[in-house]
Parts: C-alpha cells; structure tokens; sequence
C-alpha cells in the first residue's frame, strides 16, 4: 500500500525504509515502468528547455495551461481523463 496524500505518508513514517520486496518483484516493476519512466523525464526536461511550454505527454502536442496542470498531477486524474479532447 502507497499513500497518495501528505497525511497518510506522514502517519506511516515509520514504515519508511524497514522492508524490501524480493528483488523479483522489483525487476517486475522496473520493466514495467521504465518506458514510462523515461518518457516522464524526456517531457520534464523539454519543459524546461523550451521555456515552459505546454505539450501533452502522451501526444507531444501543444496543450492549454489547465489541461497542463492536470498533467503535473496525475495522482488525482486517471491517464484516461488526462487525455486532451
């Protein structure tokens, strides 16, 4: 179980570093997430490159600022409901 919010990490602090998951399931996660994972970071840095502009991670296509910040906090939105219409 991961928290998503401030409150419920703070509360569970001291679970933080006591456990590892075999390294079986790590490799899991790692393939899984790294395509996604770089493809986070690539769109991270060309924000910064490109003087803050707005594109939409999954289409690479110029987007508005409201549906940008739905972007930078995909916690509250499924990928489905992050997708520009």
């Amino acid at each position: 179980d991961y928290s998503i919010n401030w409150e419920t990490s703070y509360a569970l602090r001291h679970n933080v570093y006591t456990m590892r998951p075999p390294i079986e399931d790590w490799i899991v996660w790692r393939e899984l997430r790294f395509d996604v994972e770089i493809k986070k970071w690539g769109w991270f840095i060309d924000f910064w490159m490109e003087g803050g502009l707005c594109r939409d991670i999954f289409t690479n296509d110029l987007t508005t600022p409201e549906h940008f910040e739905r972007l930078t906090q995909p916690v509250m939105y499924a990928e489905a409901e992050l997708i520009a219409e």
